[in-house]
């Protein structure tokens, strides 16, 4: 089940970028194909390398486990960000809407057959929606707005599936990497004071990282 997860991925992908792509403002991104570029093929390709890691190291049953599951599908809709981000600067609402759908229907699925594992896994949930509910709404609030309602947003979404256990390291190994990023930059004076960065791919990174480290 875990190979037909990760051979999904390209395909999930494709559907949810296809749905998002009557909402983009560039024409050449309203008509573009999915994964005919480098970097989809590379984002999709860390995707599925970080899913069959994580897999593997955490000692994890597939999609019989409620963590793994909840890790698969932020994964997928992340890789969906990170490119919609990266072209339009923008973390579409609906896809953010249909995670937050698909989150009370996972947890009921399992509540199903397994109520004693949602249940233990339910503290770690709550603890992950407070830490990025606290970190970015500080973040949004001492930036003066400047930082993007979006990546709150999608913070928030990220705290619910990755949980207390993974969202923690996910955020500082996506703050580190931005932080290099916009610093490697600003030396090269490609970046100044007042430009803003896309936030969500270095989420991305973050995330893969953490995955990563298993």
């Amino acid at each position: 089940m875990v190979i037909i997860g990760i051979i999904l991925l390209p395909f999930i992908y494709t559907t949810f970028l296809l749905w998002c792509r009557m909402d983009f403002k560039n024409p050449q991104n309203q008509s573009g194909k999915p994964l005919c570029s480098l970097t989809e093929i590379a984002v999709v390709a860390v995707s599925e390398a970080a899913v069959l890691r994580v897999w593997y190291t955490g000692g994890m049953e597939g999609f019989h486990d409620l963590q793994f599951t909840l890790l698969y599908v932020m994964l997928a809709g992340l890789t969906v960000f990170c490119v919609t981000d990266l072209r339009e600067r923008v973390v579409p609402n609906k896809v953010l809407l249909v995670l937050l759908l698909l989150f009370v229907l996972i947890l009921g699925l399992y509540s199903l057959t397994n109520m004693n594992a949602v249940a233990e896994k339910l503290p770690a949930i709550v603890s992950g929606m407070l830490f990025t509910a606290i970190c970015f709404g500080l973040g949004y609030l001492l930036s003066r707005k400047n930082m993007g309602a979006g990546d709150v947003k999608l913070a928030l979404v990220m705290g619910l599936y990755l949980t207390g256990e993974y969202v923690v390291g996910a955020v500082l190994y996506g703050c580190l990497a931005g932080a290099a990023y916009a610093i490697l930059q600003l030396m090269r004076k490609k970046l100044s004071k007042n430009d803003a960065i896309p936030f969500v791919p270095f989420l991305y990174m973050g995330t893969v990282i953490r995955y990563w480290m298993g």
